[in-house]
């Protein structure tokens, strides 16, 4: 349960390092640039991540003082960098799985994905959120609304569609992740009794 916030609050700011993980071309970085730009950066042209790169952008949760850091890691989905960029998910808070609605190879690597990402943050129950992008493909969509509902539900992800290149719901993942992190902060807190 949200808080009502206080007309004196103090602003509180909380950092949250965001893991964005899936198969090479299902358009993470698309996701990420687009969020990152307001959505005035469509990366035209297909260049493949090395490694991981990083952003960081400030989301405003609604209702409350509290602003929440995303530190955002958008990493390679070749599998000649997963050892490299395994590195990069040590101590992750959320985790950002994407597919390409138009790639059913891309759906059906998820769960590789998810668990390898969680084995690399044991003892943590990593939440996060499944991303299908490439939704404006209506004619070649292969995975379908229910398949990613499905999967989303049975590993306690939430779950949301975008396109990248129309811009269609991009920060909608980021600012749910936000209030997500948000959440957990505030039961944290409750849990300790701290007020």
């Amino acid at each position: 349960m949200q808080k009502e916030p206080q007309k004196d609050a103090i602003p509180l700011l909380l950092r949250c390092k965001v893991i964005v993980i899936g198969d090479a071309g299902v358009g993470k970085s698309a996701i990420v640039q687009m969020f990152h730009s307001k959505g005035t950066h469509y990366p035209k042209q297909y260049a493949m991540t090395t490694g991981c790169d990083f952003v960081m952008k400030e989301i405003k949760i609604p209702d409350s003082s509290t602003t929440v850091e995303l530190h955002i890691y958008d990493c390679s989905g070749q599998k000649v960098f997963k050892e490299l960029v395994s590195e990069y998910w040590k101590n992750a808070n959320m985790v950002m799985l994407v597919y390409d609605v138009s790639n059913q190879d891309s759906f059906n690597n998820l769960g590789a994905w998810l668990d390898l990402v969680r084995s690399k943050c044991p003892g943590k129950q990593l939440p996060g959120i499944l991303v299908a992008n490439k939704v404006d493909l209506e004619d070649r969509i292969r995975v379908h609304t229910a398949d990613g509902n499905e999967f989303a539900r049975t590993h306690s992800l939430d779950f949301v569609q975008v396109s990248a290149q129309k811009n269609k719901s991009v920060e909608t993942p980021f600012q749910e992740l936000g209030k997500m992190f948000s959440r957990m902060y505030e039961e944290r807190i409750d849990a300790l009794g701290v007020s």
